[in-house]
């Protein structure tokens, strides 16, 4: 594991070089031509691991804790002068170099990526996030409200590897955006010889029939409301607990695909097969997939393969929670899509390095009650200013090697099938910060 990460850091820091060197391609990624032509003491690569660096405090602190940490020589800066450098670095930038990073991740660690019969399990699924009140930031994304205000809000979605617990693709977006208009734009960034799993807010035939109709099928499973369609309440209330029918479009979906560029008819029909899987609260739920083979994937697989989606629910958690991600370390529109896109890089680089724990965790789960696993909270915060030292660092081994060790100090163990119900409190105290008795801050 420690020789697959040392050369996908080695290829995170040859791209930097790149860009350095190479006056064409930097243009891609910088507002102007000229943007960081001129000796100063944020350089492009400095300015970029400020970003990273996860900034949640006071800026003039974590600025002169990056210099004192990260950088030698008796060098700092101002708030101001990182305002203006970061402007000149787009948000691409961190999107195409976590896309690197990803990729690096399934070249480098080949059969020792896990899978699912074969299958990369991409759940897919959106959230929401609350933004600054600032006027370029609420005409680019929108509000959403009621009749006693609006807030500033966009739309994030991802496609996140449930067993590698790698994001191949995100993207924060207007908030009137719908989700699944975004992973119809976005449907090739799914990857090759993957199952992707959708909750119901994303059955519709125009999805799915994107999907079956790519160059090669990519495969889905997708929950849906029994009243999505009238195949569906008719398979309701029939003894059938697996059938493949033809499903056709209507109107509404003939409409969305133009916007695709598809022509489809009312007898325009996809293969669909519609599974019933009982929930432990003994309600029936009704999935829809084009995993066709009954016998080489029966019906009984389903609810836990399903369930396997719950982990970009978890993973949002780290996101908002840990990671922070609404507290932005801008105000700016730039300053909000650049931390978007740097806290996914942080979340993989996270990942990738837990897998050099497996085989010290299989060793202490062999003598444990429980199975244990590396407690991500403290694993992101022992990363602080670590990650731009492992990037500037010519020997990534010894870094490395650092960082696994603060991760195998802090274990917590899995407890399967822990359920709490969920309570809803309409009080809020009052000032910045809110006491709980579970979580404290660990950047």
């Amino acid at each position: 594991m420690v020789g697959a990460n040392i050369k996908i850091i080695e290829e995170l820091q040859e791209f930097l070089k790149i860009i350095n060197t190479d006056s064409e391609l930097r243009k891609l990624f910088t507002s102007k031509a000229s943007d960081f032509t001129r000796n100063r003491k944020l350089t492009y690569n400095r300015t970029v691991f400020l970003i990273i660096n996860m900034l949640k405090k006071s800026l003039s602190i974590e600025i002169q804790n990056f210099f004192d940490n990260c950088i030698t020589g008796n060098l700092s800066c101002t708030k101001s002068a990182l305002s203006i450098q970061r402007k000149k670095i787009k948000p691409l930038f961190f999107e195409v170099w976590n896309g690197l990073l990803a990729d690096c991740f399934y070249h480098y660690y080949g059969e020792k990526v896990k899978k699912w019969n074969g299958f990369l399990l991409i759940a897919v699924d959106g959230s929401t996030i609350n933004l600054v009140n600032k006027p370029e930031v609420k005409n680019h994304f929108g509000t959403h409200g009621n009749h006693l205000g609006e807030v500033p809000m966009a739309g994030i979605i991802k496609f996140y590897d449930v067993l590698n617990r790698i994001t191949v693709f995100s993207k924060i977006h207007p908030i009137k955006i719908g989700e699944k208009s975004i992973v119809a734009q976005h449907i090739e960034r799914i990857p090759e010889a993957s199952l992707s799993i959708y909750d119901r807010g994303f059955a519709s035939f125009s999805l799915m029939y994107l999907l079956i109709h790519q160059e090669n099928t990519k495969h889905f499973v997708m929950r849906c409301k029994q009243s999505f369609n009238k195949e569906v309440s008719d398979f309701m209330l029939s003894p059938d607990d697996d059938k493949i029918i033809n499903l056709g479009p209507n109107y509404r979906a003939i409409h969305k695909m133009k916007q695709y560029g598809f022509s489809v008819f009312l007898h325009t029909t996809i293969s669909v097969r519609m599974i019933k899987v009982v929930l432990e609260t003994g309600e029936t739920e009704v999935l829809l997939t084009n995993l066709y083979d009954n016998k080489k994937y029966k019906k009984e697989i389903f609810k836990t393969l399903y369930f396997m989606r719950w982990k970009i629910e978890t993973s949002y958690n780290q996101d908002k929670n840990v990671l922070q991600l609404g507290e932005f370390s801008g105000h700016s529109l730039c300053s909000i899509e650049q931390d978007f896109y740097a806290a996914a890089f942080i979340s993989n680089l996270q990942s990738i390095i837990e897998k050099q724990c497996e085989s010290y965790l299989k060793i202490k789960n062999k003598i444990r009650k429980y199975d244990y696993q590396i407690n991500r909270t403290m694993s992101i915060g022992s990363m602080k200013n670590k990650i731009v030292v492992l990037l500037l660092t010519e020997q990534p081994k010894a870094v490395l090697l650092e960082l696994q060790n603060l991760f195998e100090r802090h274990l917590e163990p899995i407890r399967i099938n822990r359920n709490y119900e969920r309570r809803k409190s309409k009080i809020r105290q009052a000032g910045k910060y809110k006491s709980v008795t579970n979580y404290k801050r660990v950047i």
